[in-house]
């Protein structure tokens, strides 16, 4: 386990092992973030930058462009998930809090910017950033390989919608009636 530990710490140009106990926090934080699994799965592999992105696609020899296939521009998880039209459309339609944090926040590193984003975010506007992320990438998964377009207040429609069913969840458990 060391030695992978190591390995990865290479791999991603951080210091070491002592590296790894600065981030634990935050991690730990990320893993409790009151979502669904594969809302968590999705912020790891983001984090990981592991999303099939086509500046991914590209550098693994499995696309021959990393341009975005939707507007052409130069793609990676930020531009998917934040810059580009489609996300921009359905970010305009979140609250002022997050929308802000977001504008104001330019670390190009995922993992950086999830764990920042988990600094100056309550809870529930962290948990509703990661779930807006992982319905934009869903809508952008369905539209490039299925051809079934979602417009950004359908994909806002179902973040609100889907947080709202985490609400109703968290509280019947507090309330023991789940």
């Amino acid at each position: 386990v060391a030695t992978k530990l190591r390995m990865e710490a290479w791999l991603e140009e951080l210091a070491g092992s002592s590296s790894i106990n600065i981030e634990e926090k935050p991690w730990k934080m990320l893993w409790r973030t009151q979502v669904p699994g594969k809302v968590s799965m999705f912020l790891w592999r983001l984090s990981k930058h592991s999303l099939a992105t086509n500046d991914v696609r590209a550098h693994r020899h499995m696309a021959v462009s990393s341009a975005c296939g939707f507007c052409g521009a130069e793609d990676s998880w930020k531009h998917s998930l934040i810059d580009c039209t489609m996300s921009r459309c359905t970010w305009e339609l979140v609250d002022e809090e997050l929308a802000q944090a977001i504008a104001s926040t330019v670390e190009p590193n995922a993992k950086h910017w999830l764990f920042m984003m988990m600094e100056v975010l309550s809870h529930s506007a962290f948990v509703k950033l990661s779930v807006t992320l992982w319905a934009i990438w869903w809508a952008r998964r369905q539209a490039i390989h299925e051809r079934i377009f979602q417009s950004p207040y359908a994909t806002h429609g179902f973040v609100e919608k889907f947080l709202g069913e985490l609400e109703i969840i968290g509280t019947s458990k507090l309330d023991g009636t789940a």
